[in-house]
């Protein structure tokens, strides 16, 4: 699809309409995330713009997904986590036109804060579909 076909009488799907299909949102983004750095190290990921470029943007997603599910529920899902970060990322990276991002603070982050949110979520998830099975 071509930018200039975008319009508002395309379908582009947009935020989730529940807490569950967030959280769901936001797991599919971060271990898209997760499954793009891989096999890199820390020097691989800075040497990679394009690969940053990707990460920002799924890590724009993952930020998004969170604003859909309330402060309560995410205190909920785990009240050891400060999902305030990501949300506070997806409004920075989206709005940030002059120097970048700091790619090194990102690395960081996937190596060591998205893993446990995405457990927690993940275990959310498989906790509220378990609830609402027949």
């Amino acid at each position: 699809m071509a930018i200039s076909s975008v319009s508002s009488d395309t379908s582009r799907g947009g935020r989730a309409a529940t807490p569950l299909s967030a959280a769901v949102a936001a797991v599919r983004a971060g271990r898209k995330a997760l499954e793009f750095v891989a096999h890199d190290t820390e020097d691989s990921y800075l040497a990679n713009n394009e690969r940053q470029l990707a990460i920002e943007r799924l890590l724009i997603r993952f930020g998004e997904a969170l604003k859909s599910i309330p402060n309560h529920t995410l205190t909920q899902i785990d009240s050891n986590i400060a999902w305030a970060g990501p949300k506070g990322f997806r409004d920075i990276a989206s709005h940030w036109y002059e120097e970048g991002l700091d790619h090194r603070l990102i690395w960081h982050a996937l190596a060591n804060d998205l893993p446990p949110m995405l457990d927690s979520l993940q275990r959310w998830i498989d906790n509220q579909q378990s609830d609402s099975a027949p």
